[in-house]
């Protein structure tokens, strides 16, 4: 697997939900004062993030829920091992969605005063192969139909000549009877 800094763009065009979880070493007023062209230079990203898919937050303040328990639970991430680790940190936390991010980013490049926490996924989006059981989808399908060769429209319009003659000819026998 790659590097956690890195923003895989192939997983992320199979489905899988990706989240970076940062940490910030100051005041929860001053992450949520930074502007989303700051948050992208301080995080090393080419394009600013889109911001409705940037979550900020106080861990102190969800201390009884637990951090752990909101990126499994609440938000569907696979954590691993890490429970009690993320449950022990405190202060302000920066996530950002895989969809906040700009295609030209390739790679988190985070500086102070924000330090990785790590980088969590959900399992690839893809359905099973499930049987079709019903009677329609027993045996083959039925083929088309060819298409129509020049010999046998040339038949169906000289037939068609040689009826609408005998009308003709029928009509005026008719009238000169």
């Amino acid at each position: 697997m790659s590097n956690i800094l890195d923003i895989p763009q192939s997983e992320l065009q199979f489905g899988q939900k990706l989240v970076w979880a940062f940490s910030y070493e100051g005041p929860m007023d001053a992450l949520e004062a930074l502007s989303p062209e700051e948050l992208a230079e301080a995080l090393g990203l080419w394009a600013t993030p889109d911001m409705d898919h940037v979550e900020r937050f106080d861990l102190d303040s969800m201390r009884d829920y637990g951090f752990a328990r909101y990126l499994s639970e609440a938000s569907g991430f696979e954590i691993g091992e890490d429970t009690s680790r993320l449950d022990a940190l405190t202060g302000p936390v920066l996530l950002i969605h895989a969809k906040a991010l700009n295609v030209k980013d390739t790679r988190f490049a985070p500086e102070p005063p924000f330090a990785l926490i790590g980088r969590y996924g959900t399992a690839l989006d893809i359905p099973p192969v499930i049987g079709i059981e019903s009677d329609s989808a027993k045996g083959q399908l039925p083929q088309g139909k060819p298409p129509k060769s020049s010999a046998r429209i040339s038949g169906m319009v000289a037939t068609f000549v040689l009826i609408f003659l005998a009308l003709f000819v029928a009509v005026f026998v008719w009238i000169g009877g």
